[in-house]
This record gives structure tokens, sequence and C-alpha cells, in this order.
């Protein structure tokens, strides 16, 4: 595959950056627009390293972090990171938090990384030649919907979409077999793709929350949608989004179409 020259590359730069976020001691907490939206120096530090270790490993490629002002994605090969998804949770060391590595080419990604420090899990993926936990491949579930475990998102920084998000909780609840919140989307579509979850979906995400995350799921043979909208798959705006298992994703659509 075009890519496989920096596969090992790119796995060492993530657990690199998971050793950062654990090696952090004391850090400072800022406010940013939106509801519940921090940035801690953990974002920071982490983003500088992966924009300077993933530009230098793949000359000439393009990045877009969450802690910077971008320019728009084109067709070049680009880097789309989350350095640390699941601040909330990092702030109280809730200890569920993913670095989050896609690389993007004609606005699709072609590669993924995503890494729990905490548990020392790297979840890879590269398009066309499966997922992988740990060097070990992974597939999504085959649980029928009826028992699905189904995870979500509260899309906290838009306190406006809070009662239809907890509205179509509960009716998954209602129809599935449980709900769960993690705090991190990342984290959650690696789960999707290793089938410790059967659903995961949140109304609005932007793209270094699920760019990776897509890949992952679609790699381990579930589902990657973007229903809330036209359904049309995209990585160069905020979206909303459901991945699910195969037997679980049509009727995982329909509910949320249905509400």
């Amino acid at each position: 595959m075009k890519y496989e020259s920096i596969r090992t590359g790119v796995e060492a730069i993530a657990r690199e950056a998971g050793r950062i976020i654990l090696g952090f001691g004391e850090f400072h907490v800022e406010e940013k627009e939106g509801h519940a939206n921090f940035v801690t120096d953990v974002d920071c530090a982490v983003q500088e390293y992966l924009a300077g270790a993933l530009s230098a490993l793949l000359p000439g490629s393009c990045f877009i972090g969450e802690e910077q002002d971008n320019d728009q994605l084109t067709d070049a090969p680009t880097w789309v990171i989350d350095p640390v998804d699941g601040t909330t949770n990092l702030i109280h060391n809730y200890r569920q938090s993913a670095v989050s590595i896609a690389l993007l080419e004609n606005r699709q990604p072609v590669l993924a990384a995503v890494y729990q420090p905490y548990t020392d899990e790297l979840f890879f993926a590269m398009k066309g030649c499966g997922a992988t936990l740990n060097g070990q491949r992974i597939s999504a579930s085959s649980h029928p919907f009826e028992r699905a475990l189904v995870c979500f998102g509260t899309s906290p920084y838009n306190a406006e979409l809070a009662e239809r998000s907890l509205k179509l909780a509960l009716a998954f609840l209602q129809n599935a077999a449980d709900i769960r919140r993690s705090g991190s989307a990342a984290l959650d579509l690696a789960h999707v793709a290793c089938g410790r979850e059967d659903v995961f979906f949140e109304i609005v995400l932007k793209p270094w929350d699920f760019a990776a995350g897509a890949l992952l799921v679609t790699e381990a043979g579930g589902r990657f949608m973007m229903p809330f909208e036209d359904g049309e798959i995209r990585f160069d705006c905020p979206r909303g989004i459901l991945a699910a298992n195969e037997k679980c994703a049509e009727k995982a659509l329909a509910l949320i179409q249905s509400h």
C-alpha cells in the first residue's frame, strides 16, 4: 500500500504523544468558545509535537489540528488530528482520553491511528488493509440491535443540542440493550471497530473527532454514516455521525431518522 512505509513511524508517534499525556504533571486549563469547551497545556504540547513529527514523517503534507486556526481541507495529503480527544475526561483524571491521527488524501481517510495511553491500546487502520488493535486484527461485532450496547456523545459544546441528544439516547435505550457515554468519540469509534460497542452516534462533531475513527470502523467491517444532514460523508466540516456493526446499522439509522 502507498503509505505502508510510514506505518511504523505513525505508530511510534502516536505512542510518544501518549507518553506526553501521561508524563504531564500540573497543567493549566482555559475555556474556549462554546459550552464546557476546554483546552489544557497538554492539548497544546501534544499538538505541537504531532505537527512537527508527522510533517517530518511525510514531507509536504498539510496539517489540520483542533488547537489551531486551519486552512480548508484540500485533496493534498493532510493530517487531521485531535491531540487529546476527551479533554474534560483528562481534566478529571477519568482516564478515557485518546490521541487521534488520520491521514486524508483526496479528502478521504487513508490511514488512521487512535491511541489510548491509559490502557496502552493502539488502534490502527489503512484503507483496504483492515484494522488492528496492538497488531492483532479486529472486527466489528455481530450483535443484533435488540442486544446492542449503544454509546453516544452529547455534543456538549452545542448546548442547544442537549435535549435532542438525550431524547435520541432514550429512544435507543428503549429499543436496544443499554446505553453508555464515554466522553471520547475517537475511543467510541475504536470500540465499535473492535466489537466492544455496537452503535455510536453524536449529532455534531468536528472532523478531528471522527476522521480516524471512521476509517477504523469501515476497515473493521462496520458502517460509518452521516445521517443528520444529507447523508454525504464529508471530512471538511462539522457533521453528525452514526457508526454501527452491520446487523445494527439499518435499525439504528431508521431510529435516528424517525426522531
